[in-house]
């Protein structure tokens, strides 16, 4: 079976949120999750503060292992394949990121996932 990026985006981007949970409804949902934490169906919890993309510190330079460019990937079922995904998990996107479609000016620092058709740019997260 394959999905689509965008649902598939959709869904991660949820499953980031603390109020969601990939765990049964049937299971302890008394605990709550940390931010930027996932509970499979199984009751495991995933820290995915690993793959955030942090925002560069002025002056200095990042650490071998540090990630500091966002998430990428072409939407190539999605627009006839000319829309390109960006993200970070459980953060903003690094960079400037301008003219998002429906967000107001002073929310574009907070946009943690965008795709761009042509020169548009809109948010997904």
């Amino acid at each position: 079976m394959r999905f689509s990026l965008p649902n598939t985006l959709l869904a991660l981007t949820l499953s980031f949120h603390p109020a969601y949970s990939l765990a049964d409804d049937k299971k302890d949902t008394t605990t709550p999750l940390e931010p930027c934490t996932v509970k499979s169906h199984l009751g495991s919890f995933y820290d995915l503060r690993s793959l955030s993309v942090q925002v560069p510190v002025d002056g200095v330079k990042p650490g071998k292992n540090v990630l500091t460019e966002n998430w990428h990937a072409k939407g190539h079922d999605y627009h006839d394949g000319n829309a390109n995904f960006t993200l970070n998990i459980c953060e903003p996107l690094v960079g400037k990121f301008e003219d998002v479609v429906g967000v107001e000016k002073d929310s574009w620092r907070n946009v943690s996932a965008v795709y761009k058709v042509g020169s548009k740019t809109y948010s997904i997260g």
